[in-house]
């Protein structure tokens, strides 16, 4: 028998016991041809710690994938899957740097204020309000927009605090749930 069919043979055991899920023939081949993968990656991509990710994701892959694996040899194998890769990241690289170039940097965007915040959310904020009972609207208009304080409301309306603190508590409450979709957008809109 030649060195080439033991070499076969072996690489035939292993990947049979690697296809019955025995850990330790995985660990075994990824600590023979970890080191020397990542430098042949490396060669390629010109980065070590994207070369280390290319060749643990081929090891994660054979994993994965080992009860369905037929490998002749590792070497071959381990290779091609890792020039594959490699290939499909700098692919990868090129695609995004052509959308980069083709998208403005977004700190050299000249805008004026943002027409949808100001004017289209103001609108749905206008909307909701409207929407609520007149007494409620008048309360919370007077705590929001006149920055009026709930003592002060109270006295204006000749009422109690605590029913202008329930009248406010209940316009923020329907609010939430009439502007859901918008929560994120009015977080940004008021706190930033």
């Amino acid at each position: 028998m030649g060195v080439n069919e033991t070499k076969l043979i072996s690489d035939y055991g292993l990947a049979e016991s690697i296809k019955n899920s025995n850990q330790g023939v995985f660990e075994l081949v990824f600590n023979y041809y970890y080191s020397g993968l990542v430098i042949y990656a490396d060669q390629i991509i010109k980065d070590t710690a994207i070369s280390e990710d290319i060749v643990q994701s081929v090891f994660m892959k054979l994993w994965e994938t080992r009860e369905s694996i037929e490998i002749r040899s590792f070497r071959s194998y381990f290779i091609q899957c890792v020039k594959n890769r490699c290939i499909d990241h700098l692919r990868n690289q090129q695609v995004k740097h052509r959308f980069d170039n083709r998208i403005p940097d977004a700190n050299h965007l000249v805008m004026e204020e943002d027409l949808w915040t100001k004017n289209e959310l103001a609108e749905l904020i206008q909307n909701a309000v409207d929407d609520l009972a007149p007494r409620c609207r008048e309360i919370f208009w007077m705590s929001r927009y006149e920055n009026l304080k709930v003592a002060e409301i109270a006295e204006k309306l000749n009422i109690s605090k605590r029913t202008v603190e329930t009248q406010i508590s209940k316009a923020l409450k329907i609010l939430r749930v009439k502007l859901v979709d918008y929560i994120s957008v009015l977080i940004l809109y008021f706190f930033y």
